[in-house]
């Protein structure tokens, strides 16, 4: 009798103990730590800085880090993920059932209550390894969000820049059609004068259609201009009316100091959507190894006390009976797992495949800038100063000077175009390897 009192005094508390403890995989506060320290932005009350009248990109990234909802998405979901470690590795809950008998006779009233503590009815209590199991499998599912919210980072700052590319080279289009159509406006001039002697009305006819094409296109050019705000402007979380003003001048032109080997290199070991690939196939593992443990046996545990009349110390083993459901649930699992290490290894061939379509895209870019930088538009310019040369003494047209005057233009969109073409493939660089192009180092060998 002793015995039985020291252990139905030492049971409820073993058992409160137990349901308030959980297998808490190592790793989980340092998972912690990294959520905390990212998600200042998110969490904390913060001003959101004023753009200035002139924005540049860098203050239209800040901006959309902090005010992205995409991005805030991602964040809160990591944060949700590492919740669901705790739930997944803690013991059920403690149940404390009672009753009373109400027709007792002369008993007292202590003498026909019935007291007792177990686990909950509706939840066994797990073999331990089942816990910590399933507490690793949740940390690798967190761990992968983290790793989703960093890609996720790097694709909005991808995003943002290339709005921004967009918008400059809108404006630099605008720019450059602007003085073709003053090109055009002083040959419909010239080509009136000419028609009031009677001859060259075919030449106003064709300058004049050819002067309404051109300000058809600059029309539809100047009406992409809100468009291409309100599209930056849902990536910055603003208004899609609020006005983004075009900038003055192209992106510079930015350089990659990174061989492409080791940019392929790159994207294996810091692409974030590659690495939280490959924790969500640990987690797949964990997964497995927990459908195994199906074969283990949960078991329940209960003390009751009926007054001073009646103690009793229960437990329950249940037996894992379903064999064929266990089996179904291990292949299951095998099943994810081979899924799961099969869209990773996919991933990474076709970031592979990106990384050097975009270095092809860039370095042919490059190729094509030069061309034109060093050759297309300084010979442009010289047949320009050779062509108002010839004017001046009267042996070339003035609509072959004119002629000459918007080749140049015509060489400088093609620039642009291509600067800002060379400028989306580096940040398509960028966002699959995570790292900025000032940051790439060239690899040393000793």
């Amino acid at each position: 009798m002793k015995v039985f009192r020291r252990v139905s005094l030492l049971f409820p508390i073993a058992l409160m103990a137990l349901a308030g403890c959980a297998m808490r995989p190592a790793g989980e506060e340092a998972e912690r730590r990294r959520a905390a320290e990212a998600g200042g932005p998110y969490t904390d009350t913060i001003v959101l800085p004023l753009l200035p009248e002139n924005p540049a990109p860098e203050d239209y990234l800040r901006f959309a880090f902090l005010r992205n909802a995409g991005l805030h998405a991602r964040y809160w979901e990591w944060r949700a993920a590492i919740e669901r470690v705790p739930q997944d590795s803690s013991f059920p809950n403690v149940a404390l059932p009672f009753s009373a008998l109400f027709s007792g006779g002369k008993q007292k009233l202590w003498d026909r209550t019935t007291l007792g503590i177990s686990n909950d009815p509706m939840s066994d209590i797990p073999f331990p390894t089942k816990l910590s199991t399933a507490g690793r499998k949740a940390l690798e599912e967190a761990r992968a969000a983290g790793l989703r919210f960093e890609a996720a980072k790097f694709l909005l700052q991808s995003q943002v820049l290339s709005a921004c590319d967009d918008l400059a080279l809108l404006a630099e289009t605008i720019r450059i059609r602007e003085a073709d159509v003053a090109l055009l406006r002083l040959m419909v001039r010239l080509a009136a004068v000419r028609a009031q002697t009677g001859a060259g009305q075919p030449d106003l006819l064709k300058a004049q259609t050819t002067l309404d094409l051109a300000e058809n296109d600059l029309s539809n050019l100047r009406a992409q201009v809100a468009p291409a705000a309100a599209k930056l402007n849902a990536l910055l979380g603003r208004p899609a009316t609020d006005p983004a003003p075009l900038p003055a001048s192209l992106p510079p032109l930015r350089p990659l100091p990174a061989a492409d080997a080791d940019l392929i290199r790159l994207a294996s070991e810091r692409s974030p959507a590659l690495q939280a690939l490959a924790r969500e196939v640990e987690g797949k593992e964990e997964a497995l190894a927990l459908a195994k443990q199906a074969y283990l046996p949960d078991f329940g545990l209960s003390l009751s006390v009926t007054g001073s009349v009646a103690q009793t110390l229960g437990g329950m083993l249940v037996l894992p009976t379903r064999l064929e459901a266990i089996r179904a649930g291990i292949e299951e699992a095998r099943a994810n797992l081979q899924a799961a290490a099969a869209a990773r290894t996919q991933y990474e061939r076709d970031l592979a495949a990106s990384f050097v379509l975009n270095l092809y895209a860039l370095r042919n870019d490059e190729r094509q800038i030069k061309l034109f930088q060093e050759t297309i538009i300084p010979r442009a310019r010289e047949m320009i100063e050779l062509a108002q040369t010839s004017y001046s003494t009267g042996s070339l047209p003035f609509p072959d000077l004119v002629e000459a005057e918007r080749e140049l233009l015509n060489a400088r969109l093609v620039t642009a175009q291509l600067l800002v073409e060379r400028d989306k493939a580096l940040l398509a660089i960028e966002s699959r390897s995570a790292v900025d192009a000032e940051a790439m180092k060239p690899r040393t060998t000793e």
